[in-house]
């Protein structure tokens, strides 16, 4: 479920709301069986087995994890992947998907998966019965898992994350990151046997897999694994566990890492001629390993280079919210456009209504500025709440640099969330994120803004609109 203002949170209340969720997992030694039954079906991942049974079971697995276990997922060290809503045109088809890039990443670790991510919500037989299926037999194999979620998203999605608690080989923990900086974990990562990583605007969400336009990059690389680590690390010291309370007497501090000058970017060989440059960026700068490694800065550099085109996709849009104000990434375009770029962009609908609608609308005004609201079309199986959304975050500088992260361009995001931005110059890579943009700048639920209207806010919460069934939650 993608937020339109992560920072509020949400409360008991959206809990108690909450309709009923796929069949509640707990994995035994043997595998994932059913905890309580809550919707019509299982997923088909919960297999049920005896305790003899899945001793022995998980005997063999471990005496032959190394033997069976299939290769390192095929492809180039960085590619981008993507989720693609079905029943749409959206998207760049010669892409991997998030659902077969996740299952082979997770098939391929041997000794540790680090999951950070937003919050953990699945529905019966959805592609992330696959995910969680894979990750359970990684516990079996003797993976160790950490699992680390937002605190105060989690009291919405409580349920399975409760469930992998109670599973030897996992460890969940709530990081409570209101009190740490003052907005939510938004990031959405992980990193497997600290040497390949995954970073998209992916949710670890049933949604985020099948209904939802997305944007990530899996790297393989223990140079950036070993970044992300740092990161990960700071933010599970922070965490307690899903039954526990915070400590509220403990003084948070950020762990500074030291890096030598000109350590960033790091040169990814995708093939003879062809390297990837890599810089990793991290938010927010008062709670980062390296206060140098500022995502919203790194991203102003490369709008400041820019000489021909800007394209940028984001769920939402703005230079003000719960209180901050930053225009930094605005002024940045408005600067590339006056230097005679051609700035395009496409904000998802869920900005109708917003007050980042002026600032949207303020921008398009420019010269050699386009804006567009881009629409994902209804699913011919009912209303999906929180679904059927432009959720990509990504920009492309002169079909040569591109920035894809988990932030959206508003100043939460930068000073206060927790996120994590990757860019690359690499001109194969920015011409496939380019692909994308195209593709959704043309679709059909594309449209330009218009700098003088009032939009109404589109419905995308629990209730379906009028007249449509509601599917999931």
């Amino acid at each position: 479920m993608p937020e339109r203002r992560v920072a509020a949170g949400a409360g008991s209340g959206a809990r108690l709301r909450t309709p009923a969720r796929a069949a509640l997992v707990v994995a035994l030694a043997g595998g994932l069986v059913p905890l309580v039954a809550l919707a019509p079906a299982a997923p088909v991942w919960a297999a049920a087995s005896t305790t003899s049974s899945t001793t022995k079971s998980t005997a063999h697995h471990r005496r032959h994890r190394h033997s069976t276990l299939p290769p390192p997922p095929a492809g180039p060290p960085v590619e981008l992947v993507e989720t693609r809503p079905v029943e749409t045109t959206l998207g760049n088809p010669t892409l991997p998907s998030a659902t077969e890039t996740w299952i082979s990443l997770i098939h391929s670790a041997r000794h540790t998966i680090d999951l950070e991510e937003f919050y953990l919500s699945t529905w019966p037989e959805e592609p992330i019965d696959g995910v969680l299926g894979a990750l359970g037999s990684a516990v079996q194999r003797g993976v160790k898992i950490r699992l680390l979620l937002d605190a105060r998203m989690y009291r919405t999605y409580p349920r399975v994350a409760d469930s992998l608690a109670k599973v030897p080989g996992w460890s969940v923990r709530l990081v409570p990151w209101a009190r740490i900086a003052g907005g939510v974990q938004h990031s959405k990562y992980f990193v497997v046997d600290r040497t390949t990583s995954f970073v998209g605007s992916q949710n670890l969400d049933w949604r985020a897999l099948k209904h939802i336009h997305e944007l990530g990059v899996r790297i393989r690389d223990p140079r950036v694994a070993t970044e992300l680590e740092h990161v990960f690390e700071m933010d599970w010291a922070e965490g307690y566990p899903v039954d526990g309370e915070p400590d509220t007497t403990r003084v948070v501090r950020a762990s500074a890492v030291a890096h030598a000058p000109g350590m960033l970017p790091f040169r990814i060989v995708q093939s003879p001629g062809d390297t990837v440059l890599t810089w990793i960026g991290w938010t927010p700068r008062k709670f980062c390993p390296d206060t140098t490694w500022w995502d919203r800065d790194r991203i102003i550099a490369m709008l400041d280079a820019a000489r021909r085109t800007v394209v940028v996709q984001s769920l939402t849009y703005g230079t003000e919210g719960y209180g901050e104000h930053d225009d930094a990434l605005d002024q940045a375009l408005r600067r590339a456009a006056a230097r005679g770029v051609r700035v395009r962009l496409i904000i998802s609908d869920w900005e109708m209504g917003s007050r980042g609608m002026g600032d949207l609308q303020a921008l398009s005004k420019v010269p050699n500025v386009e804006v567009k609201l881009g629409t994902v079309p209804p699913w011919s199986g009912g209303y999906i709440p929180f679904g059927r959304v432009e959720h990509c975050k990504y920009a492309v500088v002169d079909s040569l640099w591109t920035w894809v992260g988990t932030s959206n361009w508003e100043p939460s995001y930068f000073t206060s969330n927790r996120n994590i931005g990757i860019t690359m110059k690499n001109r194969p890579i920015a011409l496939s994120a380019s692909r994308i943009f195209e593709a959704s700048w043309v679709a059909p639920g594309a449209h330009p803004i218009a700098p003088d209207s009032t939009y109404a806010p589109k419905i995308r919460g629990d209730e379906p609109p009028p007249g449509m069934k509601k599917y999931g939650g």
